[in-house]
């Protein structure tokens, strides 16, 4: 009797994401190293056969103001790469401390692996980002993993273990990452930029919605899909996002893509935000940027993501698992506007107490102080 050989479509897919990983920063690297002799930049150290060819590096971290690198997938503010504007509103908290802030983006002309001598700190909010292959003459150098999602990528990922500090947006993630790589993890959630998303943003008319959903649809399951079903709501009811023309049920909801600036006036714009945290971050209570923005503009939000409600908000924010609890919420806040709106008051607070980008720069701010005092540095 033969025996049948299992397959293991999981592993072969991880081991084809990492071939593609490696085979597009080699062609990135091959164009930077060709762009850097022809057009002879000095910007960055160039390199031959794989070994620096630069001035010495510095030796330490410049104590009050460093300057740090946000590696992410592209920054354009026409981008529609959530992590990019997750990073430059940290970006600009951390400014307040005097720091210096760029981008190493995967997409565009740069190499994203060539960091400048004069960079202190890298933080790579991408799992695909491998730290061994960071070309610098700066020997301390110290290297950032924040993960907010594809949590499984991250450890798996070869280079994990070069990464001096790790953060993770959830606690369920940091125990996650501790139990797998033995390596500690902290918490650092994703959080609001509170001169951009406030009570202050008036509405606009033709952002007027009762509740709507921001947000791209990417081939990929999301419960909305399943869950929300606007004919059945007497309200009215705006999807923004990419690709939304692909769902029957939503075209005629569907705004088109909105630019990220114009976000604030939309929550400004609606009663209530419905928040679809997605497969590789719900089972993790991990809580996007979607949730604390729109309740920091005084809109209130109805999640899908238990966890994350539970754990990062006390229980404090709406929560459904079923099309049955999400219609039921819908209509119970959007008749009840007294409850709907000590709802807001009460996560308001919250958010602006707890979840802010000032917030997180302190975080990172003393936790790189303390990387710096400890006998590793």
């Amino acid at each position: 009797m033969k025996r049948e050989k299992f397959i293991d479509l999981k592993k072969i897919k991880k081991h084809l994401r990492l071939f593609k990983n490696e085979l597009d920063d080699y062609f990135k690297l091959t164009q930077y190293q060709l762009n850097s002799i022809k057009l002879k930049l000095s910007n960055f150290t160039l390199f031959n056969n794989d070994k620096e060819i630069g001035l010495p590096g510095k030796k330490n971290i410049s104590k009050d103001h460093p300057k740090i690198a946000f590696v992410v997938t592209e920054c354009d503010d026409n981008s529609s790469a959530g992590d990019y504007f997750t990073a430059m509103e940290l970006g600009e908290a951390l400014k307040t401390y005097g720091w210096e802030i760029t981008f190493l983006p995967r997409k565009g002309s740069g190499y994203w692996y060539a960091v400048d001598e004069n960079v202190d700190v890298v933080i790579s909010l991408l799992d695909s980002y491998d730290p061994r292959k960071i070309k610098t003459s700066n020997k301390s150098l110290i290297k950032i993993a924040w993960l907010r999602n594809w949590f499984d990528r991250w450890v798996s990922n070869p280079g994990f273990s070069e990464y001096n500090i790790i953060f993770a947006n959830s606690n369920i993630a940091c125990n996650y990452v501790k139990g797998e790589t033995n390596k500690e993890c902290y918490l650092l959630p994703i959080a609001t930029n509170t001169s951009r998303f406030n009570n202050k943003i008036s509405p606009r008319k033709e952002y007027e919605s009762d509740y709507c959903f921001t947000g791209s649809y990417w081939d990929d399951p999301r419960d909305i899909i399943e869950m929300l079903d606007p004919e059945s709501l007497r309200y009215n009811f705006k999807l923004y996002g990419k690709n939304w023309n692909k769902i029957n049920k939503f075209k005629k909801y569907y705004q088109g893509f909105i630019d990220y600036s114009k976000i604030p006036e939309v929550y400004a714009s609606t009663k209530i935000v419905i928040d679809d945290a997605n497969r590789v971050t719900k089972d993790y209570g991990a809580v996007n940027s979607r949730v604390f923005d729109a309740i920091a503009s005084n809109a209130l939000v109805i999640t899908n993501g238990e966890k994350g409600a539970k754990e990062t908000f006390k229980g404090k924010l709406p929560y459904f698992t079923s099309k049955e609890e999400l219609n039921n919420l819908i209509e119970y806040y959007l008749n009840n506007e007294k409850e709907r709106i000590e709802k807001i008051k009460e996560l308001n607070e919250f958010v602006l107490k707890n979840h802010t980008y000032h917030n997180r720069a302190y975080i990172i701010k003393k936790r790189l102080e303390n990387y710096r005092l400890s006998s590793k540095f």
